[in-house]
C-alpha cells in the first residue's frame, strides 16, 4: 500500500549511514568507529514533484538587461508568468494536503499499523524482542544434551532429564532503544558491550545457526556469565530482520548476509532529541565502536567453540582495555585531586596574605582618618579661639573703658589664681559678657592659657556662669566696685 502523505513530503529523509560488510569480521581486525543512528522511521528516500522541477526552471533564467526604463518594466512583465508559476506546486501541494486529509485518517483507520511497524514504537519493540526471546528459547528447549550416567557401570549414556538444568536466554526482552538506554544509563568504567544478532528467518542458514551455534552449551554458559542486569559485560540483544529494530539495524551496519553477529562498545551518548519511548519522529545518535563483526555462509563451516573463542577473546580483550582506561582515570582523578588540593592551599595562602594587606589597609586607613578629624578638630578649635578672641576684642572696642571720675563707672578688680590683680574700668550697664571678653584679651595679650575659667565673688559668695553673661555689672550687684575672683576650670 502506498501512502499517500510519503508522496506530498517536499523534503526528503537520509537513509543511515551504512558500513562495508568487509570491515571487521574477526577479532584481529582493526577498531572500527561507527555512529548509530537511531532514526523515527526507516523510509526510503521520496523524490521532488517532477512539476516544480519543471515549473522553477524557466523562472531561473534572468533576461538581459537593459538601460532604458521601458526595457526594465518589459522585463517584469515577462517574468511575472514565470513568477507565479513557480508558486503553483507550492500551492497546489497545501490544497491537496488540506483536501486529502480525511482520507489519510480513513486511511490509517482502515490500514493500522501492526503491532511490529515504528521504530520508537515501544510497545512494538518489546513484543519484538519477547517473540525473539520466546522463539530462541524453544530452541533451547529442542537442544538437550545427552549426559553421562555415572550409575552405568558399563560407561554407556543415557539421557538423564533430572540432571539437565536448561539454560536461560541470554538475549534482552526489551526494544533496542530501550536496551541501548540501559547501556548508555551506566558508568563509562562499567558499561557492557553489545552483542547483536540479526536472525534472517527465510535463510536457509537461520535456524541451524541458532540451534548448533548459539545454543550451544559452552557459548550459552559464556554470554549467561556475562550478561547481568547490574554489573555484567555484555547485553545480547536478538532480532528478525522482518521487524523495524531489525531492519534498523541491517542498514545500519550495512548486512548483507547471514547468519550476522556483531560486538560493539556503547560509548558516550550524543545529544539527543526524545527518548526512546517518544512515539513521534526524534532522532537520538549514539556512537559506538565495533570490535567483532562474524556473518556470511563461513560461520555455519567453522565450530561452535571458535566461535565461543573469539567472543571470550574479544571480552577479554575489552576488559583488559577498559581495566587501563580505569587506571588512567584513577590515575587522572588523583592528579586532579592532588591539583586541586595544592590550588585550595594556594588559595587558602593568598586569602591570608591578602587578608592580612586588607587589615593593613584598613589600619592605615583609620589612621589617616583619626589624624584628619584630630587636624580637623584642632583646625575647628584653633579656628574656635580667633573668632573667640575676635568677637571679644570687637565688644570690647564698642562698648570702651570710661575715663576715671565719670558717672556711672563700676572698677573692678580680678584676682588671678597666680596671685596677680588687675584693675579695670568698665559701664555699669555693661554685660557680664564684656568682662569676659576683657579676661579673653588679656590672656591672650598676657600669653596666660586659660581657655575655660570661671567668675565669683567672695562678699557675698556668688558665681556668674556663661548663662548669666547678658546680666549687667549693676544687676550682678557689680557696681560701683566689685572683686572678682577668677578660676581656672581646667586646672
Amino acid at each position: 500500500i502506498i501512502r499517500i502523505d510519503y508522496i506530498l513530503h517536499i523534503t526528503t529523509t537520509n537513509t543511515p549511514t551504512h558500513i562495508d560488510s568487509s570491515q571487521v569480521s574477526s577479532p584481529d581486525r582493526s577498531n572500527k568507529l561507527l555512529t548509530c543512528t537511531m532514526a523515527s522511521e526507516n523510509t526510503t528516500t521520496q523524490r521532488r514533484t517532477t512539476s516544480s522541477s519543471d515549473a522553477a526552471a524557466p523562472s531561473s533564467t534572468n533576461p538581459p538587461h537593459t538601460s532604458t526604463t521601458g526595457g526594465s518594466s518589459n522585463s517584469s512583465t515577462i517574468m511575472l508568468p514565470f513568477r507565479i508559476l513557480s508558486k503553483t506546486p507550492a500551492i497546489i501541494t497545501v490544497l491537496l494536503r488540506v483536501l486529502l486529509w480525511p482520507l489519510f485518517k480513513l486511511v490509517n483507520l482502515a490500514f493500522p499499523p501492526k503491532e511490529f511497524d515504528g521504530i520508537n514504537n515501544a510497545t512494538g519493540s518489546d513484543r519484538a524482542a519477547r517473540a525473539f526471546v520466546t522463539m530462541f528459547q524453544k530452541q533451547i528447549s529442542l537442544v538437550r544434551p545427552v549426559m553421562p550416567d555415572e550409575n552405568n557401570s558399563e560407561g554407556g549414556t543415557t539421557n538423564i532429564q533430572e540432571h539437565y538444568v536448561e539454560p536461560s536466554c541470554p538475549f534482552s526482552s526489551r526494544g533496542y532503544n530501550l536496551t541501548l538506554s540501559d547501556i548508555t544509563s551506566r558508568p563509562p568504567n562499567s558499561r557492557p558491550l553489545l552483542l547483536l544478532y540479526l536472525h534472517s528467518p527465510l535463510h536457509a542458514d537461520g535456524s541451524k545457526f541458532l540451534r548448533e551455534y548459539l545454543c550451544h552449551p559452552q557459548l550459552l554458559q559464556l554470554l549467561n556469565s556475562n550478561n547481568s542486569d547490574s554489573h555484567g559485560s555484555v547485553v545480547c540483544f536478538g532480532a528478525s530482520i522482518h521487524t523495524a529494530d531489525g531492519q534498523r539495524m541491517r542498514d545500519m551496519l550495512g548486512v548483507t548476509s547471514f547468519p550476522f553477529m556483531a560486538l560493539l562498545s556503547v560509548k558516550s551518548s550524543g545529544s539527543s532529541s526524545g527518548n526512546g519511548n517518544s512515539n513521534n519522529n526524534n532522532v537520538r545518535t549514539v556512537p559506538m565502536e565495533l570490535l567483532l563483526r562474524m556473518e556470511g555462509p563461513q560461520l555455519v563451516k567453522i565450530p561452535p567453540a571458535q566461535i565461543t573463542t573469539y567472543l571470550n577473546t574479544t571480552i577479554t580483550r575489552q576488559a583488559e582495555v577498559l581495566a587501563v582506561e580505569e587506571a588512567r582515570r584513577l590515575q587522572r582523578e588523583e592528579e586532579q585531586h592532588l591539583r586541586r588540593e595544592q590550588d585550595r592551599e594556594f588559595q587558602e595562602t593568598l586569602l591570608a596574605d591578602q587578608m592580612r594587606e586588607i587589615a593593613r589597609q584598613e589600619a592605615a586607613e583609620q589612621e589617616r582618618r583619626e589624624q584628619e578629624e584630630r587636624e580637623e578638630e584642632e583646625r575647628l578649635k584653633k579656628a574656635k579661639e580667633e573668632s573667640r578672641l575676635e568677637d571679644a576684642r570687637a565688644m570690647l572696642e564698642s562698648a570702651g573703658e570710661p575715663p576715671a571720675g565719670s558717672k556711672g563707672v563700676a572698677r573692678m578688680r580680678f584676682a588671678f589664681p597666680n596671685g596677680k590683680k588687675v584693675d579695670r574700668r568698665f559701664h555699669s550697664v555693661d554685660t557680664i559678657e564684656t568682662v569676659r571678653s576683657f579676661l579673653i584679651v588679656h590672656f591672650h595679650e598676657q600669653g596666660i592659657e586659660m581657655k575655660n575659667f570661671g567668675l565669683s565673688t567672695n562678699f557675698p559668695r556668688k558665681t556668674f556662669n556663661e548663662e548669666e553673661g547678658k546680666l549687667t555689672l549693676e544687676e550682678a550687684g557689680l557696681a560701683p566696685q566689685a572683686v572678682i575672683m577668677v578660676q581656672d576650670l581646667d586646672s
